[in-house]
C-alpha cells in the first residue's frame, strides 16, 4: 500500500499587509489557520462553501451556549484541511461582556500550533 504523500504547503509570508517572501510547513500551517479563523463563510465568492467560519452565528446566543458551541464550530472550520488533525480548546475568557477570548491548540501534521481568536457574542 502506497504511503499519502502531502502537497506542499507553499504560501507567502505576509508582514504588516506586505508579501515580505515565501513559507512553507509550520509556518504555512499556522498562517492558513490564522486566515480560516478570520474568515466568515459564505460570505466571499472566492471561497468554497467549505472555507472559513460559522462564528458570527454566535452572536447574541447565551453566554453558556456558545462556551459549549464553541469546541464545535472552530473544529468544523479547521478540520475542512486535510493537515489538521485536531482542535483542542485549552481556555475561554470574556474580555467585555461581548467578546471571548478564546485559546486553542491545532493539532497538524506539522505539529501543534496554538493560537487564539477573539469572538464576538
Amino acid at each position: 500500500m502506497d504511503e499519502e504523500t502531502l502537497a506542499p504547503s507553499y504560501t507567502y509570508k505576509v508582514e504588516n499587509g506586505r508579501i515580505m517572501g515565501n513559507i512553507d510547513g509550520y509556518e504555512a500551517m499556522r498562517q492558513a489557520i490564522e486566515k480560516a479563523l478570520m474568515t466568515e463563510r459564505f460570505v466571499f465568492e472566492i471561497y468554497t462553501d467549505q472555507y472559513g467560519n460559522d462564528l458570527p452565528d454566535l452572536i447574541g446566543k447565551d453566554l453558556p451556549f456558545v462556551k459549549t458551541a464553541l469546541e464545535d464550530v472552530l473544529k468544523e472550520a479547521l478540520q475542512t484541511d486535510d493537515r489538521v488533525d485536531d482542535v483542542a480548546i485549552n481556555s475561554i475568557d470574556e474580555t467585555n461582556r461581548s467578546t471571548l477570548l478564546v485559546n486553542l491548540t491545532v493539532k497538524t501534521v506539522f505539529g501543534n500550533v496554538k493560537t487564539e481568536t477573539e469572538v464576538n457574542v
